[in-house]
């Protein structure tokens, strides 16, 4: 237990303590300000909270509370490229270990399993402090700008909502990496996959418009639901993404076990 926290630390280290890290950091804080938060309705136009920065006087048309709007941030844009910009700091540090050569005596050192969960635990949380530091950067913005309301348990589900989003993200990259060397193909098939899988749960929400129990469960397989599960408290969500999560780590392991190559 002792190495694996050891380990799991020097790589939280290393991943955090990086250019790269500070630049994803910097991307998800921007990319929320182009979430769309009101819609006029005479016009059809959206605005966007820069838009609403930009002309306060927007705010009471709105309906929302500061509080409101940063629960209403995760707009499509950041939903596509969350995957990359959350597994970033972790597949470069990883793709760099295998390119070197330095995997097989680290998992010399360390055993197979402890590599696999030093892995494992320093992919999630450095995808969700990723996603977290920049979200909370971008939410006190807004309430500089706007002021501060609501309670602070709800602020702390929001925040805490938003790392599991985070963390969750950053699976897909995880797995990848257990077969794929090439950094820039492990963080960009995450995005492509995004793509195409909202694509078809889009579709498939306009073919049962009028069912309403197959859309709530189509709603189910939007990965930015996971944010609200504070909010919903959607068991059923939770048990999802628990077995998805599960099943990763299994692959992962499976598959890194079964090199002769020690992961190289």
């Amino acid at each position: 237990m002792k190495k694996l926290l050891r380990v799991t630390i020097i790589d939280l280290r290393k991943t955090l303590v990086s250019y790269g890290t500070v630049v994803c950091i910097a991307a998800v804080f921007l990319i929320c300000f182009a979430s769309t938060i009101y819609t006029d309705g005479f016009t059809g136009k959206e605005y966007t909270v820069l838009e609403v920065i930009a002309d306060r006087r927007k705010l009471p048309q709105i309906g929302l509370s500061p509080l409101d709007i940063v629960r209403s941030s995760v707009n499509p844009y950041l939903t596509l490229f969350l995957p990359v910009l959350s597994s970033i700091p972790f597949v470069t540090l990883f793709c760099a270990e295998r390119l070197s050569g330095n995997i097989r005596f680290i998992i010399t050192r360390t055993g197979k399993l402890t590599y696999a969960l030093s892995k494992f635990f320093s992919a999630v949380i450095s995808g969700a402090l990723t996603v977290t530091i920049g979200f909370i950067m971008y939410s006190l913005v807004i309430f500089v700008v706007f002021g501060r309301d609501g309670a602070l348990s709800d602020l702390i589900r929001i925040y805490t909502g938003t790392a599991i989003y985070g963390a969750v993200s950053v699976l897909p990259a995880f797995l990848l990496s257990s077969f794929i060397r090439n950094k820039y193909m492990i963080c960009c098939f995450p995005f492509i996959f995004m793509h195409f899988y909202y694509t078809v749960l889009a579709k498939l929400q306009d073919h049962y418009i009028d069912n309403w129990k197959v859309i709530l469960k189509i709603n189910m397989l939007y990965t930015s639901n996971i944010k609200d599960i504070f909010f919903t408290h959607d068991k059923s969500t939770v048990m999802l993404y628990t077995v998805l999560t599960v099943a990763v780590f299994a692959v992962y392991t499976l598959i890194m076990n079964r090199r002769l190559d020690n992961g190289q």
